[in-house]
């Protein structure tokens, strides 16, 4: 049996079950609409990555309100249990896909930076300003350290835990790549020039006894005594002491209120904003999703959801062309 006779099976079953025309109407124009989307791809040969595809494109292309999403998951949903003996797929990705709540709410305009914050944060991390004079004395030490936190935030994505998990073997600065281990989800950042150059500048302002070997387990993200002005070292492990996911946001808190932005920017907020950024532009969502690590497509709803309602003026203090990222670079080290 081919698709028009399985759509005309199940059509008949809802109409033998008493349903209204009009409900009957919107079943056979859902699942027209779906095997057209489907194209030439057997119906009893879809994976999760297709059905999340789907799901994607009514979210974001079609922007699709979620009560429109619920509905359509719900005529699949009984299409595929009507079929699913007769076609031997009692565990078709469309049983159990989890339709978006319907309290699913966009991100607000705090949850989010603009161009002009990020800008301003970087250029921050390099002044003098709103320093104790102690705070001066280790500052040479933590400026490039702070600088290169911020970079990988807000162009790479990585999250709180990622960036302290980095250690020294998964860093590659002549092929200018950080391999992020997360299991299945484990992904590959490609980082520009600017960026290799930053963390190597700061690797090498650490005295060499303490500073992180490379090619080794030691982390890239060293913490620092204020104390005594220099990194902690691990004498357990005999190696630096990795800076804590505590630690780093007190580095974030800290920066944060030296450049004047508002108080609770973490980096859930620059996470947000590189995730934002890529659903702009015209990359592939299964692109996307390796690049964020995210472990599925559903994980974007909120996003694709904030993307609809962003206003123009929204959308472009949330893109971050290169050359405003190399101007920053310039400034600072000016």
């Amino acid at each position: 049996m081919n698709r028009e006779h399985m759509q005309q099976a199940f059509i008949k079953h809802l109409q033998q079950k008493g349903r209204k025309p009009s409900t009957v109407e919107r079943y056979s124009y859902d699942l027209n609409d779906f095997f057209s989307w489907l194209k030439d791809k057997p119906f009893t040969k879809m994976n999760h990555a297709d059905v999340e595809a789907f799901f994607y494109e009514l979210m974001a292309a079609r922007q699709y309100k979620t009560r429109t999403i619920r509905r359509v998951a719900s005529v699949l949903r009984q299409f595929t249990v009507f079929i699913k003996d007769d076609y031997h797929c009692p565990h078709h990705p469309l049983l159990t896909y989890e339709a978006p709540s319907l309290e699913l709410e966009p991100l607000v305009r705090e949850e989010w930076l603009s161009q002009d914050e990020v800008k301003k944060l970087l250029w921050s991390t390099h002044s003098d300003h709103d320093l104790s004079e102690n705070q001066l004395l280790a500052r040479p030490q933590l400026t490039e350290r702070n600088y290169a936190i911020v970079l990988l935030l807000s162009y790479y994505g990585l999250t709180l835990q990622e960036l302290c998990q980095v250690t020294m073997n998964q860093l590659n600065l002549m092929q200018r790549t950080i391999d992020i281990e997360n299991g299945p989800f484990s992904r590959t950042l490609y980082i520009d020039e600017a960026t290799s150059t930053q963390i190597h500048a700061y690797l090498m302002l650490i005295p060499e006894p303490v500073r992180p070997r490379f090619h080794s387990l030691d982390p890239l993200f060293v913490a620092y005594d204020f104390t005594r002005r220099t990194y902690h070292w691990s004498y357990d492990r005999d190696a630096p002491k990795a800076l804590t996911e505590i630690a780093l946001q007190k580095v974030i808190r800290t920066e944060v209120a030296r450049a004047g932005l508002r108080k609770g920017i973490s980096a859930q907020h620059f996470r947000h904003t590189f995730i934002l950024r890529l659903l702009l532009s015209d990359k592939e969502i299964g692109t996307i999703q390796q690049e964020t690590g995210l472990r599925s497509v559903l994980s974007f709803r909120r996003y694709a959801l904030t993307v609809t309602q962003l206003t123009d003026k929204q959308k472009q203090a949330l893109l971050y062309p290169t050359e405003v990222k190399e101007e920053v670079l310039h400034e600072t080290n000016d």
